[in-house]
């Protein structure tokens, strides 16, 4: 499930930064927003953003024109597009789980099946190995389905 993960509402929870769950939406709409452009959102544009569904190629095209009605209404000016995300660059794409992140969730003592993680999952695994961060992708696995820590 696509959400605005708990850890990001407990240090964030006036939403001033562009929870992960947009950044992956951006990343796959090939769009890019500043800081300054998220927190000229209204509230209702922000939430818009984050519930958007994003399956398919008719979902980079619903997600980014929502998310220029938002910059509109925020009198913000529109991005130009770049490529979307897509493998092999973007790990978390990838339809093998790459071994640098298999490492990387090992030595984090995070269980995962791969194969049936969602792309938000994925992501939020790739983001927390990216920033080498044990500690944060096993407080990521709390507020997931198949990302579980394992006890030592």
């Amino acid at each position: 499930m696509e959400q605005v993960l708990a850890l990001e509402r407990a240090k964030d929870p006036e939403r001033r930064n562009i929870p992960l769950v947009v950044r992956m939406k951006l990343d796959l709409a090939g769009a890019k927003i500043h800081l300054t452009d998220w927190r000229a959102f209204s509230d209702n544009d922000r939430q818009n953003l984050i519930d958007t569904p994003f399956e398919g190629p008719a979902g980079e095209e619903h997600f980014f024109r929502v998310l220029s009605q938002a910059l509109e209404s925020a009198n913000r000016e529109v991005m130009p597009r770049i490529a979307p995300a897509a493998p092999p660059i973007t790990l978390w794409l990838n339809q093998a789980e790459p071994l640098e992140i298999s490492e990387f969730r090992q030595d984090a003592r995070v269980y995962a099946k791969w194969a049936d993680l969602s792309r938000f999952e994925r992501y939020l695994l790739c983001h927390a190995a990216q920033q080498q961060d044990p500690e944060r992708l096993r407080t990521i696995a709390l507020d997931t389905n198949l990302l579980t820590v394992q006890e030592v």
